[in-house]
């Protein structure tokens, strides 16, 4: 014996990778904002 355990339906909270994938979206936004913004700094300059 194993012991199987499920989550609820919907808890992104108990789902360690549900965090992972929030956190490296939100890196990559963040990341790619910057960049933008440095890339339309250059293209004026």
């Amino acid at each position: 014996g194993c012991e199987l355990l499920f989550l609820p339906a919907y808890s992104p909270d108990l789902n360690k990778i549900e965090k992972f994938w929030s956190r490296l979206k939100h890196h990559l936004r963040k990341t790619i904002e910057e960049f933008d913004c440095l890339q339309d700094a250059l293209d004026n300059a």
